[in-house]
């Protein structure tokens, strides 16, 4: 029987994904189901975690047999006082107290983008809530990383991140969205300094067709087509590609991957 080097690289790994319930984490998490990796999936809402797993055993009911075989930890990252201590709690029990050491992990986690007013319509509540999950809860989750026993500490190892576009051509009100898109490059290329060996990446996706942006109507799809060089908007089975490049190449590392149908340069 053939070795497949490949398509088995990721077979038996642990990968916690943060944000896995929908969207672009949750085309991520089937992907590694696909490859056989042991997930441990983590959201803010229970209800949430427990219909991902019904989900996942329903498209893949040869690899996921029961609830045992996907790992689920809620975790409110907007909780900024306690979120040091939740994120040790979740990387302990994720790692089983580190008998189990993480391989990868993987940050798709956001929450509601409430820019409509631009800077006039700004105030500091709504620059700490976005920062809040998109940059403070990756910064903590890296401090975990540096100093606890809890994950594989090798150039195999991988944290990526999700940021955007938004940096390189921020449109009319973003200029809040274009901070924390800028900081989180510059957090991955200092953390990939800091926790070297381990890699750190970020995943820069353009407009992605997920449940949220199916809300948005017929003409803001068309809109967002017609923005595109390629007149198409992306599927999260198209951006989880990105994710899975990212952790298996062993030699990647401080880097950004833009995946945005070529919107930079229409």
């Amino acid at each position: 029987m053939a070795s497949f080097k490949y398509i088995n690289k990721l077979q038996g790994k642990r990968v916690v994904i943060f944000g896995g319930t929908s969207g672009m984490g949750y085309a991520v998490a089937e992907a590694l189901v696909e490859h056989r990796a042991q997930l441990i999936i983590s959201s803010s809402n229970r209800e949430k975690l427990t219909r991902t797993v019904q989900r996942l055993r329903t498209s893949y009911p040869d690899i996921v047999k029961d609830d045992s075989d996907i790992i689920t930890i809620p975790c409110d990252l907007s909780q900024t006082d306690v979120l040091e201590g939740n994120l040790r709690d979740l990387f302990r029990t994720a790692s089983e107290n580190g008998t189990k050491k993480i391989d990868h992990i993987v940050f798709t986690a956001g929450n509601p983008m409430n820019v409509a007013g631009g800077i006039t319509g700004t105030d500091i509540d709504i620059v700490n809530s976005l920062m809040a999950v998109r940059v403070f809860a990756p910064t903590m989750i890296a401090k975990v990383i540096a100093t606890s026993d809890y994950v594989n500490k090798s150039a195999a190892t991988s944290f990526t991140m999700t940021s955007g576009t938004a940096h390189f051509r921020p449109r009319k009100t973003w200029s809040i969205v274009a901070m924390f898109s800028g900081a989180l490059q510059g957090l991955v290329s200092g953390l990939a300094v800091d926790l070297a060996p381990i890699r750190v990446n970020v995943v820069n996706p353009g407009f992605v067709q997920t449940e949220l942006a199916s809300r948005l109507g017929v003409e803001a799809l068309d809109q967002a087509k017609d923005a595109t060089l390629t007149k198409k908007i992306a599927q999260p089975e198209d951006i989880a590609e990105a994710y899975l490049y990212l952790i298996k190449d062993a030699s990647v590392d401080g880097t950004a991957i833009t995946s945005d149908n070529g919107k930079l340069l229409s």
